[in-house]
């Protein structure tokens, strides 16, 4: 069925054009043994600053064509979920703090795939970017992971605690469970559920 609704989509975005008059990307397919969860569209935070090296996001946006091929670089600041959207080596901007947390937090192991949508703002002279995002779990793990609409947290048999981040202490073989269900048996870690 999975694939069959993939198929369809797939066609269906070969078949149509974009605003712009270029073809439509065609649809991500994930590898064997995983799947889409969700697929959000939004927009890159951060492309008015500059960069480590001291190159500026909108110089970098403005000679793109909007055909780039994007990755999803996900990191930690200050002590929180982030991810880096970036154009090969070159960052152009951030997931929004709330989203990359609310990912963080439904899906912790899943993986990140992007399709550049659109440089805006070409008539205002500052450059905006927007993306679409699929948000990529392994089918083996993802029921025990994800389940629809409830925080997961991580557990071993060695432990009374349970954690945010599923490598938090040296956890050995970590367990997802529910939120609920560890709050009924397990204290919350000191380190990373402050």
């Amino acid at each position: 069925m999975i694939a069959a609704v993939c198929a369809f989509l797939g066609k269906k975005s070969a078949d149509k054009e974009t605003e712009t008059g270029k073809p439509a990307r065609e649809a991500t397919r994930p590898v064997s043994g995983s799947r889409i969860a969700e697929t959000i569209r939004t927009k890159v935070v951060g492309v008015t600053y500059c960069n480590d090296d001291g190159e500026s996001r909108q110089d970098i946006l403005s000679r793109m064509t909007g055909d780039e091929e994007i990755q999803i670089e996900k990191t930690v600041y200050n002590g929180e979920p982030a991810a880096y959207v970036k154009w090969g080596d070159k960052v152009l901007g951030y997931l929004s703090a709330e989203l990359s947390k609310d990912l963080a937090n439904r899906y912790p192991n899943a993986r990140y795939e992007a399709k550049l949508l659109e440089i805006s703002g070409e008539e205002v002279h500052t450059f905006g970017c927007n993306i679409e995002l699929d948000i990529i779990v392994d089918e083996q793990r993802g029921s025990a992971q994800e389940p629809a609409g409830e925080t997961v947290v991580y557990v071993d048999r060695s432990s009374k605690k349970y954690h945010i981040k599923p490598d938090c202490s040296g956890m050995k073989n970590p367990k997802a469970i529910p939120l609920s269900q560890a709050k009924k048996k397990y204290a919350p870690c000191r380190k990373c559920c402050k």
